[in-house]
């Protein structure tokens, strides 16, 4: 196609041009200072030094990677077809319901950072009924929102002083605004908000009316159906506190707007009428002079009208387009009509069901040429419609003859379908440029077209407006033809509402079908869409930068509103007017006439009722303002003064760290006050400083002025501003911010190490015993009698924990350690005595022989006659359980002395004996056997003995020699007796360390036969001799809980024994690592510390958290992290545990059997023990302990009471060691609170409503309502509305309690599982995806108050998401039988991530309910029973949360089954056209596509397209898990080239950042 217009045809415009306001703008990382000193020392305010790191210098790109993004953008160059049909889309917006698109398309925050001249308005219309008066797109809603606010702001108040309830009317004109208008409303007012229209109350009567009053304050309605309700009396004008008239230049004539007015406001006395707003972009809707219309609107409305003086006020809020261009198109011919069209008029021309669609082709064939009149016709008839067409006129005959209205009953409605046939065998020609089938004005709209769609780099959105609806679908018709389609113009309508008779198509437009077609629009699926006026005002039309007026405008106003949907820059608006037709080119002239006229008019008004915005004259200002401050640097002289800070202010903002795009600027927030206006100026995220208040002055320019003014003396005050006012490029973090406070898990030194507790160090001739009994729950697993043992010490023992010993496979028993009450006086003689028996012991079953006193030996052993059931509790003089007889007699006698022949067989039971050289012997004899002697060879399948002599000396394997396990030369001197008798006997295993439940070995005794002469035969009971066989075991578990113990003694805590114990054993040298194989694993030392240091872990963090919000008000989130960091890191915990050698008191040996046995006697006889007195820790490990000890301190105090903190308290302190943090119970953290103003001030009505609202929803009555309003307010809300704090405070320490009270779930709810399993489910229970969903499922979101569109943008897309899942779980809980409440709790598992936001307010709430209820963490509690814990009622759910994600699996996959380093996940923006693919930036409104591609070895493995970067990596990872599944490891290798070696490379954790410092505490 060629296109041509010669320079006469056009008649050029100019109009002045805006930039776009950009304000998504990004979360940027704050600059640091750059400093090349080494490391340096810091020390802080309690005398620690810590190592502060340099800042790391910017990341550099590596050209590897820079190879790898130019290959992949080669590789998407290359594949344009693939991508164009890869799309992934994850919800069809056909298939979504009319609420989820109308939800979506209008849930917007417009109650963000107002403009200047926009709270000008506001505050004007607080005051008086105002009108308007602004261009489209100029914010008219946000004034009004603002306003509907305030209103109910007021009627709160007046209702809680028991004034009559009042409400809110917002009229609209069309029934399409109502669900537009109402869902703009609902999003940034947490207020119930009714809507309206058409046949939603045709049967509403006086009860329905009264009962929506009631429960609403505002509605959105049409016009109508206020003027019904008045009309009716359903609510009078009185009981209205707001009126506002949306496109208030309807307001004329009979228009209900008019009539409203006119019939029932005018006569309301004027102290009880309601505020009006008008809304408009021109007060003119006809062609009348603009001063006449607006003074007639101003009479009708009782209102005044306000709008800017200078429109150039408007340029960051609306724009006009840059150019105006009329392109002429040739006068058209008088009407006619086609040979297809009069042979249809013949066969029924005279059915008045065709008169309209024939009075359209008889225009049409002149106005749109022939082609389109034959096409509507074609279109008419098409099968689909035939059957309803002759339905509708054979209903229309009937009806016709039964009124009357026709005399012929001879229905017959074979014209249709011979009108059908006509069409059907008619020669339709195809169409092209031909002026013989289009018209001139068609062929000039295609040749514009043409231009603006044609071209690289060219990205339109266009709107074409017409009349008629059916010129709109026929044009759009005509553009889908192969003949005529544009390249990369996707045409698309838009239509008003119902049925038109004279349209081709028969099916009824609806307000779902227009905002499906304006969401393809806004996505770019269409991108050129033909209107009728229903896009002119009201519907909320995606900007554009080409606008066509197809169809001239007829009045003023059309001609506005039109042009104003041309909003993006360099945009252009086209009048298409007829050559020679004066008629239209003077409507072209009066409408710029008249917005002259109307221009003049506003700049005409008096200055009250003029909007100044930001276009002040400053120096008009400043000279008026008297005592100006002014501030000289006396370093330079540079000098700062009032107007000079707004450009030193905007400087420096600009020199903030931003990508190119974005274009930072200081914001500026204006309040009326009565004694002036005061300002508050607000500075981007990374910037140090974010925010300050001005002085109240007289004008706002100078208000504005003094903001910045003061914002610039804190920029230079903290050396942000150097001494010529110039910014420095950097961010004063706090000076702990890099400190190195992560510690290695690698690191390990050697320590000392306690092997024995205090109480054995006290020795000394005993005066006074002390008396515990060991025994056994199950004696029956030792597999003989036994009696329990006596252990007596010099001080009293507290009751250790029970533990169990196992005995052999199957065999185990629980040992009980039970001290008893009161002690016994012991004499020299009786102490004499059990030493001696205590030494017995140690030599005949032990094979110790020491030399000792009783002043030398730590602990007695002795016997009891009592069975281990018996109830040692309740003894009150333990010297009488003792079994003296026994004591007495074993210290007679060293061993038993026997003759072989003159003892009966039963003198050979049950004795305990020993081989006295052979210490690894130990038999318990059972009989005398007769028949056997001992020169008889041992029979076949006894057990060989182990001694040298069996297989060196003996020549005879016979009993003798079995017995006998001296060496030759002893054998010398004993010359064995052959007819001594034998005895059978049990051989007892040597294993020692019956802990280990991992019983490998045959524990159960050996049957052998003994002769006795060269065995020793002990004095020792057999039933005491089997239960201290055990001893070993049990004091080296003993001696470790004691150790314990002592430690805790040392912290001033009385722990638990057994979980002191936990707390301090580490069983491994890497116990805190999981699926890896344990290094150097301790066996039988019981449960190690992870558990409680998983728990402890909460509480550390919580309570330091609790103590830093209550201690450091003055502070900001960051600045709490820091410090909380500071008392919770590794570092410090291991620093203070050094400080009192905690790290001797760890338990990291397993038992050893030669190092259990009592220090400081002398060994005359045995193998001498090598006792190592140090152990090997790391760093990490020491303070994991540290941590350990609080969880069990916390589990320790809520043994008695379960709310009793405060021994973990007491735990957290003696840990932490800080200034910060000194309380020693619960109660001290309130105490110490000191309530802060903003807290106690009297709260307005606004935040009681918004307390009782939560009370009722939730169930918890705030007593400060401005605590609760806190937790909602994001830190882009401006502090001067409320004089509030943002919610990060307050996220900070909810954070911290919702982490203890799901982990303390958690470790009750599963006793038995591991940390990592705990941890992992923990994840899925503070995620923020997790959050994010309960924030909405709560509700939430509809309380937050912030500034920003993007988060609100963000938000939108989350809650329809979030809120579609949940409506498709319940669907499935029904279909599969359950009730609706009993959906899959994990149906938020594969939504989106949420904005950030949602999570923190949840979290501030926590917070929030903890500081009001004054720190009860029960509330917390209750939140959690009440909201978290039924989505995680089941775990099993979880179990594979932490690494579900598909991103998280690809990454393990790659790196551990396939080893391969190689790869990455790289992500374009694309613009996807059916006819190609442009790689670039997208225009404005338009959501990206964006591909993703699993890159391995420069190769691709898959690749997904998504509307986000986020879904099109789940996308691509997804396909890459089924591509590999198929594969091994060499088919990998090959298909990529890969050759990766992966080695083990050890992290240097103390290079990491402070914010990843201490795992699961930050």
């Amino acid at each position: 196609m060629k296109f041509e217009n010669s320079v006469d045809d056009l008649i050029s415009f100019s109009s002045s041009g805006s930039e776009l306001d950009d304000e998504d703008l990004l979360e940027l990382s704050s600059p640091e200072k750059i400093d090349n000193d080494e490391d340096s020392e810091f020390e802080d305010d309690d005398g620690k030094k810590w190592v502060v790191n340099k800042p790391r210098k910017p990341r550099k790109i590596s050209e590897r990677r820079r190879t790898d993004n130019a290959q992949f953008d080669l590789w998407i160059a290359q594949n344009q077809q693939c991508l164009v049909t890869g799309v992934t889309k994850l919800v069809a917006d056909e298939a979504r319901s009319v609420n989820s698109l109308i939800r979506e398309f209008e849930n917007k925050r417009i109650i963000t950072n107002p403009r200047d001249y926009q709270l000008e308005l506001f505050e004007l219309a607080k005051t008086r009924n105002t009108i308007a008066v602004l261009d489209t797109g100029s914010g008219k809603t946000l004034i009004a929102a603002l306003l509907l606010r305030w209103t109910i702001h007021n009627e709160l108040d007046a209702r809680s002083k028991g004034l009559p309830k009042r409400i809110a009317f917002f009229l609209v004109d069309k029934v399409a605004l109502v669900f537009q208008q109402h869902s703009v409303l609902t999003c940034n007012l947490d207020y119930p908000i009714e809507k309206f229209c058409g046949d939603m109350v045709l049967n509403a009567d006086k009860d329905f009316w009264t009962k929506t009053f009631e429960d609403n304050m505002g509605i959105v309605c049409t016009a109508e159906i206020l003027y019904s309700c008045l009309s009716h009396s359903y609510i009078r004008m009185d009981q209205i506190n707001l009126i506002v008239f949306d496109e208030a230049h309807h307001t004329k004539k009979n228009h209900p707007y008019a009539r409203i007015i006119k019939d029932f406001y005018g006569s309301t006395e004027d102290s009880k009428r309601p505020r009006v707003l008008g809304m408009t972009a021109s007060p003119v809707d006809a062609q009348v002079d603009p001063k006449i219309a607006a003074a007639e609107l101003e009479g009708l409305l009782h209102s005044r009208i306000a709008t800017v003086s200078d429109p150039t006020a408007l340029l960051h809020s609306s724009s006009k387009p840059k150019k105006e261009k009329v392109v002429v198109y040739d006068s058209k011919p008088k009407d006619y009509t086609t040979p297809l069209d009069n042979a249809l008029k013949t066969l029924f021309g005279n059915l008045g069901d065709f008169t309209k669609a024939f009075a359209f082709t008889a225009t049409a064939t002149a106005e749109l040429g022939p082609w389109i009149a034959d096409r509507f016709w074609q279109l008419f008839f098409r099968n689909e419609d035939l059957a309803r067409l002759e339905i509708k006129i054979e209903r229309s005959l009937l009806h016709a003859a039964a009124t009357g209205q026709s005399d012929n009953l001879n229905i017959d409605v074979n014209p249709v379908r011979d009108a059908h046939n006509i069409v059907d065998t008619y020669q339709f020609v195809r169409p092209s440029l031909d002026r013989n089938l289009l018209s001139s004005k068609v062929i000039e709209l295609l040749k514009v077209l043409h231009a603006e769609f044609s071209g690289e780099g060219q990205n339109r959105r266009c709107i074409v407006f017409v009349k008629q609806r059916n010129v709109a679908t026929l044009l759009v018709d005509l553009l889908e033809q192969p003949e005529i389609k544009i390249p990369g113009l996707n045409p698309g309508y838009l239509i008003g509402g119902g049925r038109n008779e004279s349209s081709w198509d028969l099916s009824k437009v609806g307000y779902r079908d227009q905002v499906l077609t304006i969401i393809k629009f806004k996505k770019g699926e269409l991108n050129c869409i033909f209107a009728t006026s229903v896009a002119e005002e009201g519907l909320d039309i995606p900007d554009c930068n080409v606008v066509i007026r197809f169809d001239l405008y007829d009045t003023l106003i059309q001609y506005i509103q039109s042009r104003g949907r041309a909003r993006q820059q360099d945009s252009i608006y086209y009048h298409m007017v007829e050559r020679r037709n004066d008629i239209q080119k003077d409507k072209v002239l009066e409408a710029r006439r008249q917005e002259d006229v109307l221009l003049k008019f506003c700049q005409s008004l008096p200055e009250d009722r003029k909007l100044t915005g930001n276009n002040f004259n400053m120096a008009y200002f400043l000279r008026k303002e008297k005592n100006q401050k002014q501030y000289t640097v006396e370093e330079t002289g540079a000098k700062l003064n009032f107007k000079q800070s707004l450009i030193c202010l905007a400087n420096f903002v600009s020199s903030l760290p931003h990508p190119p795009e974005v274009n930072l600027t200081p914001e500026y927030v204006m309040i009326s006050l009565p004694s002036g206006y005061q300002c508050e100026v607000i500075l981007p995220a990374s910037s140090p400083i974010r925010r300050v208040m001005g002085s109240i002055h007289s004008s706002k320019a100078v208000a504005k002025c003094s903001a910045a003014f003061e914002m610039c003396l804190l920029l230079l005050k903290d050396k942000y501003l150097d001494a010529h006012l110039k910014p420095v490029f950097t961010k004063q973090l706090p000076a702990m911010r890099n400190a190195r406070l992560a510690i290695s898990s690698k690191k390990r030194a050697e320590y000392g190490m306690r092997i024995k507790p205090e109480i054995w160090s006290t020795v000394g001739q005993p005066t006074e015993l002390f008396v515990m009994a060991l025994t056994l729950e199950n004696p029956a697993a030792l597999g003989r009698a036994s009696t329990p043992v006596l252990l007596l010490t010099r001080q009293a023992m507290s009751r250790v924990a029970s533990f169990p010993l196992y005995f052999g496979t199957g065999r185990s028993s629980t040992v009980c350690c039970i001290p008893l009450s009161g002690s016994f006086k012991v004499d020299g003689e009786n102490a004499d005595s059990l030493a001696a028996f205590t030494l017995s012991v140690f030599k005949d079953v032990f094979s110790k022989q020491y030399e000792a006193t009783a002043a030398q030996l730590p602990y007695f052993l002795a016997p009891t006659r009592k069975e281990h059931d018996f109830v040692f509790e309740f003894v009150t003089d333990p010297s009488t359980i003792i079994d003296w007889d026994t004591v007495k007699y074993v210290q007679a006698n060293e061993h038993v002395k026997y003759k072989f022949d003159a003892h009966p067989d039963e003198f050979f039971k049950n004795k305990f004996v020993w081989d006295a050289y052979d210490g690894s012997r130990k038999f318990i004899t059972r009989h005398r056997v007769h028949n056997m002697k001992a020169t008889d060879s041992v029979p076949h399948g006894i057990v060989a003995p182990s001694h040298r002599a069996w297989k060196t000396v003996c020549t005879t394997h016979d009993i003798l020699n079995y017995s006998n396990s001296m060496w030759s030369k002893s054998r010398a001197f004993f010359p064995p007796r052959e007819d001594q008798p034998v005895v059978e006997a049990d051989l007892l295993p040597i294993r020692r360390n019956m802990l280990d439940d991992d019983v490998n070995e045959d524990l159960e005794p050996k049957k052998c036969f003994l002769v006795l002469e060269a065995l020793r035969m002990s004095s020792l009971p057999v039933d005491f001799v089997a239960m201290v066989y055990t001893f070993p075991a049990i004091i080296h578990r003993i001696d470790s809980n004691l150790v314990a113990l002592d430690a805790c003694k040392m912290l001033g805590l009385e722990i638990r024994p057994d979980l002191a114990l936990e707390a301090f054993t580490k069983d491994s040298n890497n116990s805190d690592e999981h699926d890896v194989e344990q290094v150097n694993f301790q066996r039988g030392m019981g449960n190690n510390y992870e558990r409680l240091e998983f728990l402890g872990d909460a509480f550390l963090k919580m309570s330091t958290s609790i103590a830093i919000y209550t201690r450091i008000p003055d502070k900001d989130e960051f600045e709490y992290h820091v410090e909380r960091m500071l008392l919770i890191c590794n570092k410090n915990l291991f620093n203070n545990a050094l400080e009192v050698k905690l790290e001797e008191y760890i338990r990291s040996m397993a038992f050893n059997r030669r190092t259990w046995y009592p220090e400081g006697l002398t060994l005359k006889r045995g193998k001498r023990k090598d006792l190592s007195r140090k152990h090997t820790l790391a760093d990490k490990s020491i303070a994991d302990v540290c941590e350990a000890i609080i969880g069990a301190a916390y589990l320790t105090a809520q043994d008695s009471n379960a709310q009793n903190y405060d021994m973990a308290i007491q735990a957290v302190t003696a840990m932490v060691k800080s200034k910060n943090h000194k309380m020693t119970t619960w109660s001290d953290y309130y105490v110490a609170y000191k309530k802060p103003a903003w807290q106690t001030a009297p709260a307005n009505s606004v935040q009681i409503d918004m307390a009782e609202k939560f009370h009722r929803r939730m169930g918890y009555q705030f007593q400060y309502p401005r605590l609760l309003r806190s937790a909602f307010q994001h830190p882009t809300y401006p502090t001067i509305y409320e004089q509030l704090p943002s919610y990060q405070r307050l996220e900070f320490l909810g954070d911290a309690l919702l982490d203890m009270v799901c982990i303390d779930f958690l470790f009750r709810a599963f006793p038995g599982a591991d940390p990592q399993w705990l941890t992992e489910h923990k994840m899925a229970m503070v995620s923020n995806q997790f959050l994010g969903c309960l924030a909405v499922y709560l509700q939430f979101h509809k309380s937050m108050a912030f500034c920003s569109p993007a988060i609100q943008r963000e938000i939108a897309e989350y809650v329809t998401e979030i809120e579609e899942a949940l409506g498709t779980a319940k669907e499935d809980a029904v279909n599969s039988g359950k009730q609706e409440q009993d959906f899959a709790k994990d149906f938020w598992v594969g939504c989106s991530r949420p904005p950030k936001c949602l999570p923190d307010v949840v979290e501030a709430y926590i917070g929030a309910v903890f500081i009001d209820s004054e720190y009860d963490f029960n509330t917390v509690k209750q939140f959690f029973s009440q909201h978290v814990k039924p989505f995680f009622e089941d775990m099993r759910l979880y179990d594979t949360f932490a690494n579900k994600h598909p991103v998280t699996l690809l990454t393990s996959v790659i790196r551990s089954r396939f080893r391969c380093e190689e790869w990455r996940l790289l992500t374009r923006e694309i613009e996807l056209e059916e006819d190609g693919l442009f790689v670039g930036g997208m225009g404005e409104g338009k959501v990206p596509q964006v591909v993703c591609a699993v890159r391995v070895h420069g190769q691709t493995l898959a690749h997904a397209v998504a509307q986000s970067s986020r879904y099109a990596k789940i996308a691509a990872a997804k396909k890459g898990l089924l591509v590999l599944a198929e594969m091994n490891a060499e088919d990998f290798k090959r298909a990529y080239g890969c050759g990766c070696v992966v080695e083990e490379v050890e992290e240097e954790e103390e290079e990491k950042q402070v914010e990843k410092i201490h795992g699961t505490a930050i």
